[in-house]
């Protein structure tokens, strides 16, 4: 049954449809939500990759995946995206607080200078 759901959504969400129309950002990121809500992590990380590949300066995206990548502990991944959405919109608190929350939650910080200087 999760190999049908899988395929019928890849069909549906496949990058040109019959129209030769792309799939609009949002959708893919809606579709990523939709597997983050199911735990399945991996399969929201896909589809979140898809919307940075149709607008590679979406911020949602960018903060999206870094999130599904915490969930998975996949850290160095989390941290990149946190500061890509940064480079995008420096001011966007969101990035900033995100990128913070991946070193306090990433082992390797915990000893460092870097993370003692971590503020909340």
């Amino acid at each position: 049954m999760q190999l049908y759901k899988n395929v019928l959504l890849l069909v549906l969400f496949s990058p040109l449809t019959f129209h030769g129309h792309s799939t609009p950002p949002n959708d893919w990121i809606r579709t990523g939500e939709s597997y983050m809500t199911q735990w399945d992590f991996n399969q929201a990380i896909f589809f979140f990759s898809k919307a940075i590949e149709e607008n590679p300066n979406s911020i949602e995206a960018y903060l999206h995946r870094s999130k599904a990548y915490l969930m998975i502990n996949r850290y160095t991944e989390a941290r990149k995206d946190y500061q890509k959405a940064l480079t995008i919109d420096p001011k966007f608190v969101k990035s900033f607080m995100g990128d913070k929350r991946v070193k306090k939650n990433n082992s390797r910080y915990f000893s460092t200078p870097e993370y003692n200087q971590i503020t909340y």
